[in-house]
């Protein structure tokens, strides 16, 4: 098993411009990359692989200083980067894009890591972070397989580490199977009746942001001001990122905990969000990353996390008798069954008819 454990680096100013040389090479030899793999495909319809960039990537370190003062496998991991980018892009993700130095900044290293204490040792230099005992001394008695290197758009400085964890996590197991309907008025809705509330964390702080982005738009570029208010925008996204992920894993840890199958639906967010009405609200309630923390806890504690199909009418269909019908307005917050007169909350019925067919998909 596999697991990621992030935690917050303090460099010296010494081991900053270490790192700022990896993340400015990193970002170079990426873009450097996508041009080299654009030029060759539209003029010559020829394509290119990760490795022969790397390979290539590595002649060209030789011939720069700049690029010498920073590990070989940072470079040649660029070359990885951009190609896995273009692998997400013929599964439908969007194509790549060239790096700016403006955004978050990042690289991998996958050699020489060593933990001790709170410490991580990377290119000679022993860089402080600071976590919990137990992250601590997971990290020291783990097999670290690549470490990522990030600085957020505020300025702090980030470790991910990549482990390989041979504790077995796997739960008891229970004879409770729950169906969970996504939804914007609130979070998600069990098939038991349970509600957990949407707290609308980016919606909480619109008033602020606007402020914030008003200002920000009136500052002269290249200012101090102006980079002033970009990190004070950017600390209210991260917060508000921050908040989302502590209520998601509460949810999730209660789900996992005490359900043996869990059924969901798979929804298409991006055609959801090109409706103007509720872009914002479907944007904020972040249902992927509610779906992606139930996946690696069903995989990590031994649990059965089965999707239901995108086109199935979970809340036109009734959950009594079976019937569906031809036409439900976004409104009708109660659901009425034109054959069996069964009535029930909308939210409700649908997480019913989710867990039902999740447990035929199941036995089938």
């Amino acid at each position: 098993m596999y697991k990621r454990l992030k935690v917050k680096i303090y460099p010296t100013y010494k081991q900053i411009e270490i790192l700022e040389n990896h993340f400015n090479a990193f970002r170079y030899c990426y873009n450097l990359c996508l041009e080299y793999k654009k030029i060759l495909w539209f003029d010559h319809r020829k394509n290119v692989s990760g490795y022969d960039m790397g390979k290539e990537l590595l002649q060209i370190r030789k011939q720069e200083d700049w690029l010498l003062k920073c590990k070989a496998e940072c470079i040649r991991e660029a070359g990885h980067q951009l190609d896995k980018s273009y692998k997400k892009f013929y599964k439908g993700k969007g194509f790549p894009k060239f790096k700016s130095r403006k955004g978050e900044q990042s690289f991998h290293a996958y050699q020489n890591i060593n933990i001790k204490g709170n410490r991580v040792t990377f290119y000679k230099n022993s860089i402080k972070f600071k976590t919990s005992k137990h992250y601590e001394e997971q990290l020291e008695i783990s097999k670290i397989k690549k470490v990522t290197f990030k600085k957020d758009l505020v300025g702090d400085y980030w470790a991910t580490f990549l482990i390989e964890d041979k504790t077995d996590l796997t739960l008891p197991k229970k004879d409770n199977h729950i169906g969970v309907d996504l939804g914007i008025k609130d979070l998600a809705i069990t098939s038991e009746g349970e509600v957990f509330e949407n707290n609308r964390y980016l919606q909480k702080q619109h008033f602020k942001l606007r402020k914030l982005q008003r200002k920000f738009a009136k500052t002269k570029k290249g200012g101090k001001n102006r980079e002033k208010l970009r990190v004070k925008i950017a600390k209210v996204y991260r917060k508000v990122l921050r908040q989302k992920e502590h209520h998601y894993h509460q949810i999730t840890n209660k789900l996992i905990r005490e359900n043996q199958t869990i059924v969901i639906e798979t929804l298409k967010v991006k055609k959801m969000i090109e409706k103007k009405k509720l872009s914002r609200e479907i944007s904020d309630v972040s249902w992927g990353m509610f779906t992606n923390m139930l996946e690696y806890k069903a995989n990590w504690y031994g649990r059965d996390l089965i999707k239901v199909d995108t086109y199935f009418p979970s809340s036109k269909k009734c959950s009594s008798c079976g019937n569906i019908k031809e036409e439900l307005k976004l409104s009708q917050r109660q659901y009425k069954c034109d054959r069996c007169n069964t009535s029930l909350d909308r939210d409700l019925n649908a997480a019913l008819n989710i867990l039902q067919e999740g447990l035929r998909l199941k036995q089938g």
